[in-house]
């Protein structure tokens, strides 16, 4: 498989499961998503990929310090935005999801941590660190799918601006995704081209890419039950 080939493939998953193009962004972006849908968002979430993102792309540098040294250079600049807000200038995302669980949703902050996700969100959350710690030459893959994320989180933001009225400081989740994750899309690209060296590190990419595709969908399908 060329280059070319390879990056087609690769977009044709991103394409395809693009959380942009899930329902519940449409609804949020419509007016249209309830009180209780913008609570699941927020559950949901949280147990996918924000609780433990900081600990899990620590974890990931260490494993990829031992692998390649510019490509864990590139884990600590993710670890830096995800856990401290470093580059979008904001906080730790787990602190920007809670301001809108309790700035925009009225609600108290440790009923989300005390929160019981889906099944699918917890294999969303399990895949995340079997990535991070047992197949960390292939953690580009959730690079790529946070460019989806970016364009749903503009799409969301719009909607809950224009049909919710909550003010910014509700909103610095989406308003910082729309920027960290553009950013986190080109990390996973830089770590895929420094680090798939064969046909099959390639092919099973995009296995892992796929997989995790589709539990992210999933886990978004979890937040409409």
């Amino acid at each position: 498989m060329n280059t070319e080939t390879f990056w087609g493939e690769v977009e044709k998953i991103a394409a395809e499961y693009s959380i942009a193009r899930h329902p519940l962004v449409k609804l949020v972006n419509e007016g249209k998503a309830s009180h209780d849908h913008l609570r699941r968002f927020a559950v949901e979430h949280y147990e996918m990929t924000v609780r433990d993102s900081g600990p899990y792309i620590a974890q990931g540098f260490i494993n990829m310090s031992r692998l390649d040294v510019e490509g864990a250079a590139l884990m600590a600049e993710n670890f830096f935005e995800e856990a401290m807000g470093g580059y979008t200038h904001t906080a730790g995302h787990a602190m920007l999801l809670r301001e809108f669980w309790e700035l925009g949703l009225g609600l108290p902050g440790a009923e989300l941590e005390r929160s019981q996700a889906s099944p699918a969100a917890r294999a969303v959350n399990a895949y995340f660190w079997l990535l991070m710690s047992q197949k960390v030459k292939y953690s580009g893959v959730l690079g790529i799918l946070e460019g989806g994320f970016s364009d749903a989180c503009a799409k969301m933001l719009s909607g809950l601006e224009t049909h919710y009225g909550l003010k910014p400081q509700a909103l610095r989740f989406f308003s910082g995704h729309i920027e960290a994750d553009r950013e986190h899309a080109k990390t996973g690209r830089k770590l895929v081209d420094r680090l798939l060296v064969d046909d099959r590190d390639r092919q099973e990419f995009l296995v892992e890419a796929r997989c995790m595709a589709e539990l992210y969908w999933r886990g978004w399908d979890a937040m409409m039950q």
